[in-house]
């Protein structure tokens, strides 16, 4: 298989990649920061030689870096068959009156018209070779929840959840399948205010990250392999679902998780 990441030099993205590639597959890094793809892609060639790993700095907000992006990624790997779309990026954790515009301008520039784009170029791609798979990454705020701070992230992952499903139903009987992808909650700098923001209810979410939240390296490996083999059209590849969840309350009764002290945090 070959795999375009968006948003893949740190975080989960990374993660796949590395998932993706020691299973045997080729793989495209991206991520706006040109000095960061770099150092991804060399790192990754240090790990895996002989595999095909290419990379290219991407903002997916911006429609013509994308559009270079499928064109770079179809050169280096001559066809995509998988394309993640991963990148996305949070403001700070505070109450919406108190973000700036810029902030959460930035994030819904990103996290949905970003999305959009990588869509609108990579669909007629896929048309045109002949196949290939979608996976749009879900988040908070997919299945509608809400918490304090996260009102612009979570309102862009629960209209990217509206939007897949409408391009499932757009996509039914095509060469193109879209997907979901849904890693749970996963402990990266997007999950895990700076101390400055943290206030006086993070020991209280703490609490409950401590049950329901894992690490990159537990997550990615169940991610990858969800892909690879649950790809048609409308499938959905999710770490934490409801049984998930009660299985892990039910249990903290009788032993504590700390995901956060092995990591520093």
């Amino acid at each position: 298989m070959n795999v375009v990441i968006t948003g893949s030099t740190k975080g989960i993205g990374f993660g796949m990649a590395r998932e993706f590639l020691q299973r045997g597959h080729n793989v495209m890094i991206s991520s706006r920061r040109p000095d960061a793809v770099e150092k991804s892609v060399a790192d990754l060639r240090a790990e895996f030689p002989g595999r095909t790993i290419s990379g290219q700095a991407c903002d997916v907000a911006e429609y013509e870096r994308v559009e270079v992006l499928w064109t770079k990624s179809v050169e280096a790997l001559k066809q995509v068959d998988i394309w993640v779309n991963n990148a996305g990026t949070d403001g700070k954790k505070v109450p919406f009156f108190a973000l700036p515009k810029d902030n959460y301008v930035q994030t819904i520039k990103t996290n949905m018209i970003g999305m959009m784009n990588c869509n609108s170029v990579v669909i007629p791609g896929m048309y045109k070779q002949g196949s290939g798979s979608i996976f749009n990454m879900e988040g908070f705020g997919s299945n509608g929840m809400t918490r304090p701070g996260a009102s612009v992230y979570g309102a862009t992952k629960y209209a990217l959840h509206y939007f897949t499903k409408s391009l499932v139903t757009e996509l039914e009987n095509t060469p193109v399948n879209m997907c979901y992808l849904s890693p749970g909650i996963v402990v990266t700098d997007m999950l895990v205010p700076p101390p400055d923001q943290r206030g006086e209810g993070w020991e209280q979410v703490k609490k409950i990250l401590n049950v329901l939240a894992d690490t990159v390296e537990t997550v990615t490996p169940f991610l990858v392999d969800g892909m690879l083999n649950n790809h048609k059209n409308g499938d959905a590849v999710r770490w934490l679902t409801k049984g998930k969840i009660m299985r892990r309350f039910f249990m903290n009764r009788f032993r504590k998780r700390d995901i956060f002290t092995p990591l520093g945090l």
